[in-house]
C-alpha cells in the first residue's frame, strides 16, 4: 500500500518522458503565468487543459475569463502543480526560475513563452504554442486572421501621420519596445514618446508632453482606482485647453498585459480614435 504512490508516480513520469520523446500532443497542460494561460485557451483542446492559473478567470486582466472559470485554477505551488500531473508546464520568463528548476529535476517538461512587445513576437509565440500543443494549423489561422484584420485597415495619409502619446497614472508613458508603440504605428500614428527617445515605460513630465502637441492622449488605467487617478491627473487645465473636446481616451489595460490575437482589438480601436 505505501508502495502504490511512488510507484504511479514514477509510471507518470515515465509516461510524460515518453509522451515527450515521441511527439506526441500532450494531454495534461498546465499553465502558470496570465499570458499563456490565455493562448493556452484559445488554442488547445478544452480536454488538453489540465489547469490554468487564477489570473485567467480575472475579466479586468484576461480575455478568456468565462472560458478560464470553467478550467481548475491553480497558485503556481509546487505541491499543486505536481499533484495535477502535467505532460506540459507553461510558464513565463517572469515565473519564479526556482520553481521551474524545481518542477524540471521532477522530470516535468516546462516550456517558457517569451514576453512580446510586437507584432512579429506575438506571432511568433502563438506558432510555437501551436507546436507545442499539437495545434499548428488552428494557430496558423489565428496568424492569417489577424494579419487580414490588419491589412483591412486603411492607415493612408497626406504628409506625416499624427502624433499621439500615452500618459499613465503617475505621468508614466510608453515609448520604444513596449506594445503601445507596436500598437500606434499599426494603427497609423506616430508615437510621440518613442520620437522623444523614450523606450519601454518611463515617465514623461507634463511640459514635455505638452510641447508635443498630441492630437490624441491615450490612457490605460491599472484598476478603478487608478482610472479614478488618472481623471484627476489628465483633468488639469493645460491638457484640457490642448484637447478641450475630450483631454484622453481610454483604452483597456489588458490590452497590454499580453500579446495575443486580443492585440489586434487594441490596434483597431487606435484606428477608429484616427479616422475621427
Amino acid at each position: 500500500m505505501h508502495q502504490s504512490a511512488p510507484f504511479t508516480t514514477l509510471l507518470w513520469l515515465l509516461l510524460t518522458v515518453c509522451t515527450y520523446a515521441f511527439g506526441a500532443a500532450p494531454e495534461r497542460v498546465v499553465s502558470i503565468n496570465l499570458c499563456s494561460d490565455q493562448l493556452l485557451v484559445l488554442l488547445a483542446e478544452p480536454e488538453q487543459i489540465a489547469s490554468v492559473s487564477h489570473l485567467a478567470s480575472r475579466p479586468e486582466n484576461s480575455f478568456v475569463a468565462e472560458a478560464a472559470k470553467q478550467l481548475p485554477q491553480n497558485h503556481a505551488r509546487i505541491e499543486e502543480l505536481l499533484t495535477l500531473r502535467p505532460d506540459l508546464l507553461l510558464a513565463s520568463p517572469y515565473s519564479d526560475p526556482r520553481l521551474l528548476q524545481a518542477l524540471r529535476r521532477f522530470g516535468l517538461r516546462v516550456e517558457v513563452i517569451p514576453t512580446a512587445n510586437d507584432l512579429a513576437a506575438i506571432q511568433q509565440n502563438i506558432q510555437k504554442m501551436g507546436q507545442l500543443l499539437g495545434q499548428q494549423a488552428r494557430a496558423q489561422q489565428m496568424i492569417d486572421e489577424m494579419q487580414q484584420r490588419l491589412a483591412n485597415l486603411d492607415i493612408s495619409h497626406d504628409g506625416e501621420p499624427p502624433g499621439a502619446i500615452f500618459y499613465q497614472p503617475r505621468g508614466y508613458t510608453a515609448g520604444l519596445g513596449t506594445l503601445q508603440h507596436s500598437a500606434l504605428l499599426l494603427a497609423g500614428w506616430r508615437n510621440l514618446a518613442a520620437e522623444a527617445d523614450i523606450e519601454g515605460f518611463q515617465p514623461i513630465d507634463l511640459e514635455r508632453l505638452l510641447l508635443a502637441q498630441p492630437k490624441r492622449i491615450f490612457t490605460s488605467p491599472v484598476s478603478s482606482e487608478h482610472a479614478s487617478r488618472a481623471e484627476r491627473l489628465l483633468q488639469h487645465p493645460a491638457l484640457r485647453a490642448l484637447r478641450p473636446e475630450e483631454p484622453f481616451t481610454v483604452v483597456d489595460f489588458k490590452h497590454w498585459i499580453c500579446g495575443g490575437p486580443m492585440f489586434v482589438d487594441a490596434v483597431e480601436a487606435l484606428h477608429r480614435e484616427r479616422q475621427l
